[in-house]
C-alpha cells in the first residue's frame, strides 16, 4: 500500500510539472515571443516587423470596433498585407500575453 501510494504520488506530480510546462509555451506561438493584438499597445504593436508608429495606431484604432478573432484578421488593416503578415505571423496572438519587449527583426 505504502509503495503505491508513493507511485501515485510521483505521478501526480510529474503530471503537474508537464501541466505547467505546457501552459507556459501553449502562450508563445512555437515558443517564440508574441504580441496579443487585442490587448497590446500601439508601442508594443510597433515591436512587430513592418509596423511603426502609425501602423500601430491603425491597428489600436481598427480592434477598438472590432476585435481580431483570427490572426489572419491583421490584414484587414490598411496598409498591412499579405508580405507584411507572413514577416509577422509567428509573432501574434489574439489571446494570451504580450512577451514581446523588443523590435522583433525580419525574418526571410
Amino acid at each position: 500500500m505504502k509503495k503505491s501510494t508513493s507511485v501515485m504520488t510521483a505521478l501526480l506530480v510529474s503530471a503537474i510539472l508537464v501541466a505547467n510546462a505546457s501552459v507556459s509555451i501553449a502562450g508563445t506561438a512555437s515558443g517564440q515571443e508574441t504580441i496579443n493584438i487585442n490587448t497590446a499597445t500601439a508601442a508594443e504593436l510597433a515591436f512587430l516587423p513592418g509596423i511603426g508608429p502609425s501602423k500601430a495606431e491603425a491597428i489600436v484604432k481598427y480592434r477598438k470596433n472590432r476585435p481580431f478573432k483570427k490572426i489572419e484578421q491583421i490584414m484587414r488593416v490598411k496598409g498591412i498585407g499579405r508580405k507584411s503578415f507572413v514577416a509577422m505571423r509567428n509573432h501574434l496572438s489574439i489571446d494570451g500575453t504580450t512577451t514581446v519587449k523588443k523590435k522583433i527583426k525580419r525574418t526571410k
